[in-house]
């Protein structure tokens, strides 16, 4: 029970001395996929039938760990302790046991196959226990090549990431998507497009290259190119993209609610414990947000470009 569940490092997640270092330490246990097919994956079995008897399509997080799971041989309460060691000194404290992803890895064709089937099984029993409940596949990070195709044949939706979607080092046109997909600029785990915008332009920051690239990034999706250099954010460039992501070829084009607000503040920064994390709560209420008439007037703007796009 000291193996703890997580992923490696990998490009997009900066903010973190550890995560930049050894990744993602999520302090969850390992399935042990062997012990839950003796009773048929019953576990997995009750947790689907309690979705959906509230839902109508939900998202397995992380469903790269289906296939094979990045595991630390410590507990996320001591990440500070490994932060500063180098490889050896890591192999010391742990008696030799080192992170790697388990089962096995993808540095083989065989590997690959026997992830990918093994993947296959447990996800079956997802979609046979789901019904006609929709199921959407978390498959962000550091991706093999053959989950996604191997999603897609199973029915499950992926996400699509405007910025992190490259092809022939460009990034991919919304019109090229697949349609059994979810579009989004961020998830809960990113920083708001409103955030990206104040590290890349109004105040720096030790991410602010990075905002700005993404940003870059953001802008090519939308095909966003101003006639000056005088940019207003909710005037020019919220517009712009919210109406590139609603009319990619994408099943569902999600709007985080600090981004459909324009707010900055966010919601978690992965791979750590802080203070923070999931503490962000609505600064106005419900009723507050509908008496106003400048979040009147953009939620009317984001009902235009729905229906221009189709999706309403």
């Amino acid at each position: 029970m000291d193996w703890s569940g997580g992923a490696p490092p990998e490009l997009h997640f900066k903010d973190d001395e550890f995560t930049q270092k050894w990744g993602q330490n999520w302090g969850i246990p390992l399935y042990r996929w062997e012990a839950m097919r003796g009773n048929n994956f019953e576990w997995w079995r009750q947790r689907v039938r309690g979705v959906k008897r509230t839902f109508h399509l939900f998202r397995v997080d992380h469903v790269i760990g289906f296939y094979r799971i990045y595991a630390f041989p410590w507990r996320p309460a001591r990440n500070k302790e490994f932060l500063r060691l180098d490889w050896n000194e890591m192999l010391a404290r742990t008696n030799g046991r080192v992170p790697h992803f388990a089962p096995r890895d993808d540095s083989t064709l065989e590997n690959c196959e026997a992830n990918r089937r093994e993947g296959e099984e447990y996800l079956r029993v997802v979609l046979e226990e789901s019904g006609s409940t929709r199921v959407i596949g978390e498959d962000l990070g550091s991706v093999p090549d053959y989950i996604r195709p191997h999603l897609l044949s199973l029915g499950i939706a992926g996400f699509k990431i405007p910025q992190w979607e490259m092809q022939r080092k460009r990034v991919t046109r919304g019109t090229e998507y697949e349609r059994l997909s979810v579009a989004t600029y961020a998830t809960h785990d990113h920083k708001p497009l409103r955030k990206l915008w104040e590290e890349a332009i109004e105040q720096a920051t030790s991410t602010s290259n990075q905002s700005r690239h993404e940003l870059n990034k953001i802008a090519e999706f939308a095909e966003f190119r101003p006639a000056n250099r005088s940019i207003n954010f909710g005037q020019d460039f919220h517009p712009a993209i919210m109406e590139a992501l609603f009319k990619c070829e994408s099943w569902i084009a999600v709007v985080m609610l600090t981004d459909l607000l324009r707010r900055k503040y966010r919601f978690n920064v992965p791979g750590t414990a802080a203070s923070a994390n999931w503490t962000r709560r609505l600064q106005r209420s419900v009723a507050e947000l509908r008496s106003s008439w400048k979040e009147r007037e953009r939620m009317q703007l984001i009902r235009e470009l729905l229906e221009k796009s189709g999706r309403v």
